[in-house]
């Protein structure tokens, strides 16, 4: 998969996995975008969320909080990626205790950046149930932003791409 196969770049791409996260990956590199590789396995509460994304965005000072995190990774001025970002997630699946903490801040995140047309494509390998609920969840809190009285116009849900499960080689 190629970052310009994918018709939505402000969006989460759940389930892209194997072969397709390595390609879009390498894609990614290649067209001069910065790429983040996060691994949530064994973040066990939203205060080690923070911590981690803190160290792997480099934020510039100390912060705390989800809110404080939404705020920097829609930003990430002190990379200066014009070519956009690509953030690819492992270890978010459905038994993790923060993946839709985690997850559901990106509506938010990618809604801020589709305002100033940089890309930035967020590619989870999981896609269970309890994902796509967080991110039905915030995108709902989009929703009603974009219609409050003196809401920033282009304000509102972004897409969500279920990606099929990728077929390992046939076996004769």
């Amino acid at each position: 998969m190629k970052i310009d196969e994918i018709s939505k770049q402000y969006a989460v791409h759940l389930g892209v996995a194997g072969s397709q996260l390595d390609e879009l990956k390498a894609d990614a590199r290649l067209l001069g975008m910065m790429v983040f590789e996060l691994d949530l396995s064994g973040l066990s509460d939203v205060t080690a969320l923070c911590q981690y994304l803190e160290t792997e965005f480099m934020y510039p000072h100390r912060t705390a909080g989800l809110d404080a995190a939404i705020d920097l990774i829609s930003d990430l001025e002190w990379f200066g990626s014009a070519q956009g970002y690509l953030v690819s997630v492992r270890g978010a699946n459905d038994s993790s205790p923060i993946a839709g903490d985690f997850i559901s801040m990106f509506p938010n995140i990618l809604d801020r950046w589709r305002t100033v047309d940089v890309p930035f494509v967020v590619a989870i390998e999981q896609k269970g149930d309890r994902l796509k609920a967080a991110l039905a969840d915030a995108n709902e809190f989009m929703e009603r932003a974009g219609r409050l009285p003196r809401a920033q116009p282009g304000i509102g849900p972004v897409g969500v791409v279920v990606h099929p499960t990728e077929l390992g080689p046939k076996m004769s």
